[in-house]
């Protein structure tokens, strides 16, 4: 899941988003085991703290008369508004990951005893700290840019785009799959070979 993440900050900082949801899934839980519209869900609800940890952590390096303070405001209305409507589906993303790895079961137990009331704040400040992490000094003009250039587009629009990535990369994971297979196939073959030349 880290190469996702990588390549989720150099696409758009949107998808800093799904990062944070999905980032801290099992390294065995491949991009496929989710589906892109749950992913579309999960990357459209987090989006208000993806920018307000960019906030954060870029508040040194951001200029004071640039884009992306002076339009703060807009852009976390922006981004806010929906994220009802995409909890509930963000939600079986939370779940999913939850039913992963060696804790899976007690995460779960954990997440069941929540309520909507105490997950949602749990969430957030999760995402927070996994956006947070990622973000390095050098990517905070990146990002603004990003921002700016994307800022016609609804918020939908950005988490939409946050599904098609993260579809590609599991169609890209797939084919890789289907290769690494077709070689191991290709060398038990030339080594059947090399045995039957022996006798």
């Amino acid at each position: 899941m880290k190469r996702f993440i990588t390549a989720t900050k150099a696409s758009t900082a949107a998808i800093l988003a799904t990062a944070a949801l999905i980032g801290n899934t099992p390294a065995h839980a491949q991009p496929s085991d989710l589906d892109p519209a749950v992913v579309t869900a999960a990357a459209r609800y987090a989006l208000p703290v993806a920018f307000d940890s960019f906030l954060t952590s870029c508040s040194a390096e951001l200029d004071p008369a640039g884009y992306a303070v002076t339009n703060a405001d807009n852009l976390m209305a922006k981004f806010s508004d929906g994220t009802d409507e995409a909890w509930p589906v963000a939600k079986q993303a939370i779940i999913a990951m939850a039913s992963e790895g060696e804790d899976a079961e007690e995460m779960a137990a954990i997440f069941d005893m929540m309520g909507d009331e105490e997950l949602r704040p749990f969430v957030d400040a999760l995402a927070g700290s996994l956006i947070s992490q990622e973000i390095k000094p050098d990517d905070c003009e990146f990002i603004e840019r990003a921002l700016e250039v994307l800022d016609p587009l609804p918020a939908d629009n950005f988490a939409e785009m946050v599904g098609l990535f993260f579809e590609l990369g599991a169609r890209e994971d797939d084919e890789s799959e289907d290769e690494d297979e077709s070689e191991e196939d290709f060398g038990d073959e030339d080594e059947a070979e090399d045995e039957d030349a022996f006798e």
